[in-house]
């Protein structure tokens, strides 16, 4: 477990936030940039982090433990932004988790699923945050709707037959899925992107259809060289 306390997660007051909109759906897109008054604090807790293959995730690298502050930090600051930007109720009580995440995958371990842009779970009411640590990395993350049904988020109604379209377009174009997912992948539109720049924080619904851009990525287990970010959930309790 990693120990870094909560004195070590500092929030920076002058950290700017933006609110934006995705697609025809409308799904909120929550931006906050230079969040955290010493980012490099994170980068260090993640060098002596232990690193492992993901458990219960698709993640295309490595996972390690988050600092025991950091989500106890974020959290309270930032309710309130989920409450005005996702309608979250001022009571709602939230189940917060979270991890490192380092690319370290090349293109040829991706299986289907993880070449075409996925979401997380179809609750609209649960978020999730991507928290960039990384320098000199290209990419960021985007948002796209699937063609044959208009779609640009899943939920419980929409999700069966969404799943079996989609099992029934990589039955049929699976050999197309040549290259990470983007604005090229079959079947799918990218209706909007965020540019990864280090300490900027994303928020978005977690139902909706994302991916990480990793075309060009510098894979690397080095945290300090490689894609590193910290991937969190936000789940309503109860």
């Amino acid at each position: 477990m990693n120990n870094t306390s909560a004195a070590d997660v500092r929030l920076n007051p002058d950290a700017r936030v933006k609110l934006r909109t995705i697609g025809a759906e409308q799904n909120p897109l929550l931006i906050i940039d230079d969040v955290l008054e010493d980012p490099e604090a994170m980068v260090d807790a993640a060098v002596n982090a232990s690193w492992a293959p993901p458990n219960g995730t698709f993640y295309p690298g490595v996972n390690a433990d988050l600092p025991v502050g950091y989500l106890r930090t974020l959290l309270p600051v930032l309710k309130p932004s989920f409450e005005r930007a996702f309608g979250l109720r001022q009571d709602q009580a939230l189940i917060a988790y979270g991890f490192y995440a380092l690319a370290t995958w090349g293109f040829e371990r991706f299986q289907p699923l993880q070449r075409i842009p996925h979401f997380d779970q179809p609750n609209p009411m649960s978020l999730a945050m991507v928290h960039y640590l990384c320098r000199n990395q290209p990419g960021g993350t985007a948002f796209f709707r699937h063609r044959l049904s208009g779609y640009e988020s899943i939920d419980n109604r929409r999700r069966d037959g969404y799943m079996q379209a989609v099992a029934q377009e990589i039955d049929r174009d699976g050999e197309r899925l040549t290259g990470f997912a983007g604005p090229d992948t079959p079947n799918y539109e990218m209706i909007d992107s965020v540019e990864l720049r280090f300490n900027r924080l994303v928020i978005y619904r977690s139902n909706v259809l994302h991916c990480a851009l990793f075309d060009g990525t510098a894979l690397s287990d080095d945290p300090r060289t490689g894609r590193l970010t910290a991937n969190s959930f936000f789940s309503p309790k109860g």
